[in-house]
């Protein structure tokens, strides 16, 4: 899904959200816990929001690897590298996120990605495969969903729109501890820390946010064909759910992310 979808929003999504994420791609790594000299892949990277605070930490030592689906993601995260003065050797490969490329990893990096993957099993057992002794995986996603939260809104009003994408969203549904816990379970992994984040965003009208979710973020393959009218449908269900119902409507809020980190089961 990242590849001809995000190859089109990457601009977008570089502008309107990553600004807004690095917070929570900063706790991920914090929770995480990079340690010098360690092996560590980023998958489904993106732009590449973790890689200063993982080469921070790993001190130059080490390795650090990215992949995504998405050629112009991976453009991205190697020019904001350059940019950040990153001083370390980066791996970037265009890649899907089961490709661990080979190698034996120490820290296994994935935000945002895995809900959007409906292989989530097969994934996470090459994840597993790939991991060293101690070796561990730390994922963030979105979640636990809040009812009167603006992603969910917006996602009520999709679904009002075009009852066709109806649990499109399902990933939502990955972040409680114990659906995490029996996800990872499956695939032969332990969940050993789970913890809820949170960091405000802001937007400065309902129309700001629901453009950048529909040019730059998570609905992007979603809309893509519903044509103009059908659009214009979702964004006016979305505006009558707010307080005031208005496009012009500012928005800032905190919404809640999941980090779980896990290692392999004891065979």
């Amino acid at each position: 899904m990242r590849g001809n979808c995000w190859d089109r929003a990457a601009s977008p999504y570089f502008d309107l959200w990553v600004p807004r994420l690095i917070p929570y791609h900063e706790d991920l790594i914090r929770r995480a816990v990079p340690r010098p000299g360690e092996r560590v892949l980023v998958t489904a990277a993106g732009p590449g929001a973790e890689l200063l605070p993982i080469s921070r930490a790993l001190e130059g030592t080490g390795m650090l690897a990215a992949t995504d689906s998405s050629p112009t993601m991976i453009e991205h995260a190697r020019a904001e590298a350059q940019k950040a003065g990153i001083a370390m050797p980066i791996d970037f490969r265009v890649a899907d996120a089961a490709d661990t490329l080979g190698g034996t990893w120490d820290l296994i990096v994935s935000a945002f990605g895995l809900w959007q993957l409906e292989d989530r099993d097969e994934v996470l057992r090459s994840w597993s495969e790939a991991l060293g002794e101690d070796g561990r995986i730390a994922v963030l996603e979105w979640g636990p969903p809040e009812p009167d939260g603006p992603f969910q809104l917006a996602e009520l009003a999709l679904v009002h729109t075009a009852p066709e994408l109806g649990g499109a969203r399902r990933g939502w549904a990955l972040a409680s501890r114990e659906s995490m816990g029996e996800l990872l379970a499956s695939s032969g992994l332990r969940l050993v820390r789970h913890a809820v984040i949170r960091n405000t965003m802001s937007f400065g009208s309902a129309e700001g946010f629901l453009q950048a979710l529909c040019n730059g973020g998570a609905f992007v393959h979603l809309v893509e064909g519903l044509g103009r009218e059908r659009l214009g449908a979702m964004a006016e269900a979305f505006y009558a759910r707010l307080d005031p119902p208005s496009a012009r409507t500012p928005l800032s809020f905190a919404p809640a992310a999941s980090i779980a980190i896990a290692q392999k089961s004891p065979a």
